[in-house]
């Protein structure tokens, strides 16, 4: 059984790479938005990570019956996910402006890389691993909303986290994919 540090190491890159292409659009999101109503909309996607977070959690305790091994398959969404990013790395997209609901619901219809990495983390971990993977989890959204408030507020870095952020992504879920092989103990 691999240690709660491991599990801290694999829920910090699960989550990281799953997670990386947000910066960007909530760092947009955020310029967008008018000041007062920041909050919302960095609860509103914090709320979206937990629901996907808890859909993860979920499925990894229903299917425990399931050999770990059959989670392996999971691994071609990434790998699904990483073809299209790489045909679609050199695009820039445009942002708009969007409410706090319209950014939970985004986050969570858009999460689907998350729940396909996070869901054999979660079934491949005991109970104190799993308690690990969800701290490395809280860690990093509350990273990650910390981050997103500072580039909102510095165009030339926003532009430029959207760049390499696309140029990146599909790397990311290529290591990814190897993260949900290996937990899976395939690779």
């Amino acid at each position: 059984m691999p240690s709660v540090a491991a599990a801290l190491v694999a829920g910090s890159f699960a989550f990281v790479g799953a997670t990386a292409d947000d910066l960007a659009g909530l760092s947009a999101q955020l310029a967008l938005t008018e000041p007062p109503r920041r909050r919302r909309v960095r609860r509103a996607q914090a709320s979206g990570v937990a629901v996907l977070a808890a859909i993860a959690v979920v499925l990894g305790e229903t299917l425990r019956a399931v050999p770990l091994a059959w989670f392996a398959v999971l691994a071609a969404f990434p790998l699904a996910f990483a073809a299209r990013a790489w045909s679609t790395r050199h695009r820039e997209g445009t942002a708009r402006r969007h409410g706090a609901l319209a950014t939970a619901l985004v986050t969570v219809s858009t999460g689907g890389d998350a729940v396909a990495v996070w869901t054999p983390l979660v079934r491949a971990s005991d109970a104190p691993r799993l308690v690990a993977v969800l701290a490395a989890f809280l860690v990093w959204e509350l990273a990650l909303l910390g981050a997103a408030g500072a580039l909102a507020r510095h165009e030339r870095v926003r532009r430029w986290v959207g760049v390499a952020t696309a140029r990146g992504r599909p790397f990311l879920y290529l290591a990814l994919a190897a993260l949900v092989l290996a937990e899976c103990h395939v690779l």
